[in-house]
């Protein structure tokens, strides 16, 4: 028996029980509107997909690996519209090592480009909401290595979070707070640096540039 699909022809019922398989588990991660094309996506590109526990430098990745499938891996702890997002990124870098080879930039006008061509469809779509869609089409522009360093967009995407979060902007000067909500490092909020703050650890008096959207925990053990 066949059946029909959006992007890949008639499907077995080999090929059509994976799709399925598929969608059951994207349904829990990604807006609805999407499951079914990003299901077919992985299946027409080979990809394997791994749900990641959070990670506090990336919020996905992509390590493409020759005769092996390539592999995608997004943090579980995402809202439905920045997994979607996050997804397309990641897809953009399989499109451009397939158009490409590993010789090009892995945020260069290649990526950008694949980039660009990977969201129309979810853009002409309108599959992500109006509030998300106007500042993700500004973003698309230019896109950036990473959407999490575009303040309106990621501020759009927040609204969307299933956990309560306190934004290092939200703090007074001179508040301490951590990163990570089981983290040892505690910091110091500082003078603002345009999109950032400059904030010092306590223990070290290291200063680093943080986020001013940043999702932090205040903390009260410490005084400033």
């Amino acid at each position: 028996m066949k059946h029909p699909s959006l992007i890949l022809g008639e499907l077995s019922d080999a090929q059509q029980s994976h799709k399925h398989k598929l969608m059951m588990v994207l349904r829990k991660y990604l807006p609805n509107r999407s499951v079914e094309y990003c299901s077919e996506l992985i299946m027409y590109y080979k990809l394997h997909l791994h749900i990641e526990v959070e990670r506090q430098d990336r919020l996905g990745d992509y390590s493409p690996h020759l005769g092996k499938g390539n592999r995608i891996s997004i943090n579980h702890n995402l809202n439905p519209y920045d997994f979607l997002i996050t997804f397309i990124h990641e897809l953009a870098h399989h499109v451009a090592y397939k158009r490409y080879g590993a010789k090009h930039q892995p945020h260069g006008a290649e990526w950008k480009q694949a980039y660009k061509d990977c969201m129309r469809p979810f853009l002409m779509h309108s599959i992500f909401p109006s509030d998300i869609s106007g500042p993700l089409t500004k973003h698309m522009h230019y896109p950036r290595y990473t959407h999490t360093t575009d303040v309106v967009l990621m501020k759009a995407l927040m609204k969307y979070d299933r956990d309560k979060f306190v934004l290092l902007e939200h703090l007074p000067e001179g508040a301490i707070f951590k990163l990570r909500k089981n983290g040892r490092i505690h910091l110091k909020k500082g003078k603002p640096v345009k999109d950032y703050f400059l904030c010092t650890d306590i223990a070290k008096g290291t200063r680093y540039k943080v986020f001013s959207v940043a999702k932090i925990f205040p903390t009260i053990s410490l005084k400033t």
